[in-house]
């Protein structure tokens, strides 16, 4: 967090020069009422009106004090909370394809909305909260020893058994505290799987299900917050009962000394209410403490989420594709046991088409994925132009494809972003990545036109709507290398077909397709068809020559033929 503060050490600077003048002016207040006690009792008339017009300027700059330090001190909280949820938002997005996945997007989420709520309510409010306190409580020590010595001495003796609680209470929090969040992960993570799953929830009546396991998770995560709420109490009870003794023993010792007549009335009026400066702060100081403490994990996951750096793609090279993009003796798994891919070599050559076929779960898209730059973590080589991909900049790389997936992702904003996603294209480009994925007649009956809204996720479109958007959103780039993972099948079969049939026309366009339609017009098109199965290729060719080779590629599309 002191990175953070650093980034605004000159307005951290204002809040605590104004947190000081508010406090003085609060602590130095006993001696105001000291002054007037005694003025009263002596039955002083003009020095009571000084003090009464003097009074008034006080009162009205300690009003003007602490609005300006509540104003900086929030303004101050508000931009460090930007900067935390800035860069940590920054450092998801700089993960790799294969380090995010690793997580439950909802552990992300929930690092960017309960975390850092953790982090202003247990850090930063806190921290303005012993700084002021911090400084009532040095003005007002300051100020008891100009009344009484004797008086400060014994006080002094209760502040350090006070010193003591933070230390038997610290550690139990944190503890306590890194579950809870933990437990909140988990909470985020369940919520946003049932809502997920709204639809599969109505149609297979798991409504009871889900509101047991929700009821579950929810105990869960409260169980989790009581445990730390407990212990926050226990710390809030023992440091007010100290801090009450630093009263009982300010008020004891001055009555007395008045009896003896070592101080006035007007004395013991300022210390007691000075007292009160030393006892609620130290109070409000020592409960704060060991919430500060009890952050130290969730600050360690979010500066890991911020400091981010691959471990596996740390190339530097611009990639670049001319010729080739080869693998050679790739092989491949997701959890180390069971292989997707196994010693698969091929090529692709530059404005070439390919279709990738076989049947599912044979590790079509792995290969493509791998082939994009998506994982790191496997056998054998992958190389651009005959530079290996991990000495290749990544991003770059990933920049150099686009992919149609069968399931589109669409954010929840106009047809128009969607498919220009806030870059600039002209009237031309956008017309025709239009008219190529077979959008013109549709947004032509919108009342909106193309900056109609999709909804979240595309919800207010058919699956071919979003297949068509996803389509244009990929032609409108024009890159050197475009994938259809299944990218048409939701669309008809003639403007698949006809889509399909344009990409493949298209000469400076390198064409792999994922694909289950077996239509041999289509098939005819391709310069390569590569046939898979089990993780591996076991046939590659022209699709007239692999018809009539009569084996494992002729069988697969017969048999689809006749389905």
């Amino acid at each position: 967090m002191k990175h953070y503060l650093k980034q605004n050490k000159l307005f951290m600077f204002f809040t605590i020069l104004f947190t000081a003048f508010s406090s003085l002016s609060y602590v130095f207040m006993a001696i105001l009422l000291q002054k007037l006690l005694d003025a009263v009792i002596q039955n002083n008339m003009s020095e009571f009106r000084r003090i009464v017009c003097f009074s008034i300027l006080y009162f009205s700059l300690m009003g003007l004090f602490a609005f300006i330090q509540s104003l900086l001190t929030k303004k101050l909280i508000c931009r460090v909370i930007k900067s935390v949820r800035t860069s940590t938002f920054s450092g998801i997005l700089h993960h790799t394809m294969e380090d995010f996945t690793k997580k439950n997007t909802a552990d992300y989420l929930s690092a960017m909305t309960n975390d850092i709520k953790i982090l202003e309510e247990n850090y930063l409010l806190p921290l303005f909260e012993v700084i002021q306190y911090t400084i009532i409580f040095g003005a007002s020590l300051v100020v008891m020893i100009y009344f009484d010595f004797i008086v400060t001495a014994c006080v002094i003796v209760c502040i350090l058994c006070m010193l003591l609680i933070p230390g038997l209470f610290g550690k139990i929090l944190e503890n306590r505290q890194s579950e809870y969040s933990k437990a909140l992960s988990k909470f985020t993570i369940k919520v946003k799987d049932f809502l997920s799953g709204f639809e599969v929830m109505k149609s297979y009546r798991l409504k009871a299900y889900i509101l047991s396991s929700f009821g579950q998770n929810n105990e869960e995560t409260i169980r989790a917050k009581y445990a730390a709420d407990k212990v926050m109490a226990a710390n809030e009870a023992v440091s007010m009962i100290l801090s009450l003794s630093v009263q009982i023993v300010v008020l004891f010792l001055s009555a007395y000394f008045i009896l003896i007549g070592r101080i006035t009335a007007g004395a013991l009026l300022g210390m007691i209410q000075v007292s009160s400066n030393l006892a609620n702060p130290l109070l409000m100081i020592f409960n704060n403490l060991p919430k500060m403490k009890s952050i130290e994990p969730i600050a360690e996951h979010l500066n890991q989420l911020r400091d981010y750096t691959s471990t596996s793609f740390n190339g530097t090279l611009s990639p670049v594709f001319n010729q080739t993009i080869s693998a050679e003796h790739l092989s491949f798994s997701y959890d180390k046991a069971v292989p997707v891919l196994t010693d698969i070599s091929l090529e692709i050559q530059k404005n070439k088409k390919y279709a990738i076929v076989g049947k599912s779960g044979c590790g079509k898209s792995t290969l493509v994925k791998l082939l994009t730059g998506y994982y790191a973590d496997y056998e054998g080589r992958i190389q651009y132009d005959g530079n290996d991909i991990h000495t290749l900049d990544i991003g770059q790389t990933l920049a150099l494809s686009s992919t149609i997936h069968q399931n589109v992702y669409l954010f929840d904003e106009s047809i128009y972003d969607n498919i220009c996603l806030h870059q600039s294209f002209t009237q031309e480009q956008l017309e025709y990545a239009l008219q190529a994925s077979g959008l013109s007649a549709f947004i032509h009956n919108l009342p909106e036109g193309i900056k109609s809204p999709v909804g979240e996720n595309g919800s207010s479109l058919s699956g071919g709507q979003k297949q068509r958007i996803a389509v244009a959103r990929a032609l409108i780039r024009k890159k050197p290398l475009l994938i259809l993972d299944e990218g048409t099948s939701a669309i008809d079969m003639q403007t698949a077909y006809d889509i399909e049939s344009h990409l493949l026309h298209k000469k400076d366009l390198t064409l792999l397709t994922i694909t289950h339609h077996m239509s041999s017009d289509i098939l005819k098109l391709y310069d390569e068809i590569i046939y898979m199965e089990n993780g591996q290729i076991t046939e590659k060719g022209r699709f007239e020559d692999l018809i009539k080779d009569n084996k494992q590629f002729c069988s697969f599309f017969h048999a689809k033929i006749n389905c």
